[in-house]
Parts: C-alpha cells; structure tokens; sequence
C-alpha cells in the first residue's frame, strides 16, 4: 500500500528533514519610495499577492504590493507546489486550467522560469466508492478538453513502481498535472509586473487602512498606512495568507480563518523516483509530490495545531 510509510522503508532513508528552498534573491525595489496614490494596493507578497498584481498589470491598472518581510517569506517558500487540473467544480476546475496556462508561458513572458514541470499526477482508489468519483472527474475533464485516463491497478503500477497494485481497485490518471517552485513562480510574476509599471515595496507592514463614509453611510476604503507613508486608495486586496484576519480586523471585518501547523518531509535522492508523477491519496488525505530525485510527502492532518502566532 502507497503510505508515507512504506515508502519511507522503500527509499531506505536513514532520516528525514524539513523542506526548506533557501532565500531568493529577488532583486526588486529596496527602496521605501511609497506612492501617493494607487489604483489598488495588494498586502502580502505570497503567491496570491504576486499573480494578484500579475493579472492587475496586464489590465493596466495601477497597483502596488506592499510585503511585510520579504516576497514568499511567508507560507509560500515552503508551498508543496503541486498543480492539479481536475476538481469536482467546474469553477474549480477553470480557475485551475487558468493558473496552468499562465505557468506554461510565463517564462515567455519574462525570460524568467517559474519552476513549471509537467510531470502528470495520478489520483489513487482503495474503493469503488471513489473509483466512481474519478470516474465521474474523468467525465468532467472531457466537458473541458483535460486529457484524463481511467487506470486499472496494472496500468497504474506502470507508471507508480512504487505503488501496491494488490491495494488499489484503479486511479484517474492526468498528465497534464504538474509542479511550480513557489519562489521562482514569485519572481517571474513580478518580474512582468514591474517592468510594466507596478510597484513592489519589500520590509514594509501595513499598520493602518483608512476608511471613509460614502453616500449610503457605509465604510469605504480611502488608504493605506505605513511606517514609510501612506497610499491613498479606493481598493485594497487581503493577500496576507495566514495573517489575512489580522488585515481584516483592520476594517472590522471577522474572517474566519484560523492558520495551522503543517509539516511534510522530504526523502533521500533516488534516481528511481526521477520524472514519475505525483500521487494524491484522497482516502488518506495525504500527497506525494516528486521533487528531482527525492519525494516530498505531505498530509491534511485529523487533529490539526493551531498556530498560535
């Protein structure tokens, strides 16, 4: 059977250790030159903020990402990166293919490569309960043009070695499925950005979002306070991931959104495990996400830790 496990004992690892992508030298604006004005200004320098002010430019709005820290020095560095296409919501599903299409030209766009490897992904069933599921997927993948393969358990031990056929009823194979380095995926996304005109402000929190009343009474937002100024605006996006309520609360609003501990680990270097797919284990909550010669492997825990800070 397919567990974190057994292919630990498979690979033979003598230990394990947390994944960890280094500093990133983005090499973007140093300087606390904060403008007097924005069309939209973006809090938080993670993925979401990062493609956020990649699609704002290419609308040829004027938009600023303010980053507390430094870019992806959030939950972002240490993102597993996985990209899957198929989802059981068609919303789900066109917003996936959508983020697929922007990876696979990216580097195109701004001579930067954002870590985008097409290596395929398979979803794996222990039942026929969930056989039926993939299978419905795969219908859903055909109503989108997603090239999907129903697998039977030989098929998919072809291309798994490592899998247990003797376990698995099949799986719903994508090919198209892939991974992004989150960090690089960063880089090249305001690397566009920047060259048209954005701003990207680094070392820079966010103490303070102001508001006015408009005509109906209602809070509106009119700017944006930091240590280095303050941005007037009509629009600020909550990029902040896991500091996202604290953003929030800024205008009274409550989101809830509670952040946990997360862990995964990473094997040995294994030339066996070079070019194969990654492996989502929906019965086990857990993924396998292939990583050059090593497998990251990672899980959605029952009893999750809250992060407290």
């Amino acid at each position: 059977m397919l567990s974190c496990k057994a292919l630990l004992k498979e690979l033979e690892i003598g230990s394990t250790r947390f994944m960890h992508f280094g500093k990133r030298n983005l090499a973007l604006n140093q300087k606390f030159e904060v403008p007097d004005v924005a069309d939209v200004v973006i809090i938080g320098g993670g993925t979401a903020g990062c493609h956020t002010l990649y699609q704002l430019t290419k609308r040829g709005i004027k938009a600023v990402l303010l980053e507390r820290a430094k870019l992806t020095s959030g939950t972002t560095w240490h993102t597993a990166g996985c990209v899957w296409r198929l989802r059981p919501s068609d919303i789900d599903t066109l917003l996936l293919n959508a983020t697929r299409d922007v990876l696979m030209k990216l580097e195109t766009e701004t001579g930067l490569d954002p870590g985008w490897i097409m290596n395929g992904g398979i979803f794996i069933a222990y039942n026929e309960e969930r056989m039926n599921e993939y299978r419905r997927l795969a219908t859903i993948g055909s109503s989108f043009g997603i090239e999907c393969h129903i697998l039977d358990p030989g098929e998919t031990q072809k291309l798994f070695p490592l899998i247990n056929s003797d376990v698995i009823v099949g799986s719903l194979y994508s090919p198209g499925d892939g991974v992004v380095d989150p960090a690089m995926l960063c880089a090249a996304l305001t690397k566009f950005a920047t060259r048209k005109g954005a701003k990207v402000i680094e070392n820079c929190p966010v103490s303070e979002i102001l508001t006015r009343k408009n005509d109906f009474g209602t809070n509106k937002v009119a700017g944006v306070v930091t240590e280095f100024g303050t941005i007037k605006t009509d629009c600020v996006v909550n990029c902040a991931g896991v500091w996202s309520r604290e953003i929030a609360a800024m205008v009274g609003l409550h989101l809830p959104l509670v952040p946990m501990k997360h862990a995964y680990i990473v094997s040995e270097s294994n030339p066996k495990l070079r070019g194969l797919p990654n492996i989502r284990d929906h019965d086990a909550s857990t993924y396998f996400r292939i990583q050059g010669e090593s497998i990251c492997m990672g899980g959605y825990e029952y009893n999750p830790v809250l992060l407290d800070k």
